[in-house]
């Protein structure tokens, strides 16, 4: 694959990296850093691309792994964007008149449950492409989606009176 092909396929890709960086750091500006430097590392390790087929399930791994790393890396950092999302949210909360939508439902999963939910329902990603991208196993996959699906019914339930 050469430069502008892997130029094409990061614009093909570009939503789907943004959905899965989003789901990890929660935070656009991380997830443009995450975007960036997962971006960075597929390119210098283009050779290790075996078949360009896969290259979806691969770069999305990296944008993955490159998220979970940077989430490690930031961990003790209290950033003020989060402190005001804390805040909304508790407003949000006590407005018992608003309705909590499917996006905002993801958007409230913890991890790992959020992300597989995003590559199966958003990018109709396979359970085994899931598991290649998350380094889990198929089964752990399934699990996490299971419970996933069984925790946005409760919210879903609770809010919408499902």
């Amino acid at each position: 694959m050469d430069k502008d092909e892997f130029c094409e396929q990061i614009r093909l890709y570009e939503k789907s990296m943004y959905y899965v960086a989003m789901s990890v750091v929660r935070n656009e500006a991380d997830a443009g850093d995450v975007i960036s430097e997962a971006i960075y590392r597929a390119y210098k390790s283009l050779p290790a691309l075996k078949h360009k087929r896969f290259f979806k399930a691969w770069i999305l791994r990296i944008v993955h792994n490159t998220a979970v790393e940077w989430i490690r890396k930031n961990a003790r950092l209290v950033q003020m964007e989060a402190i005001e999302e804390n805040i909304e949210e508790q407003s949000v909360h006590d407005d018992l008149t608003m309705k909590v939508t499917l996006k905002e439902a993801v958007s409230a999963l913890k991890q790992p449950y959020q992300t597989v939910v995003i590559l199966f329902y958003y990018e109709n990603l396979s359970v085994m492409e899931i598991a290649h991208i998350t380094d889990a196993s198929v089964m752990a996959v399934k699990k996490q989606l299971s419970r996933a699906r069984k925790m946005l019914y409760k919210v879903l339930k609770e809010d919408c009176e499902i």
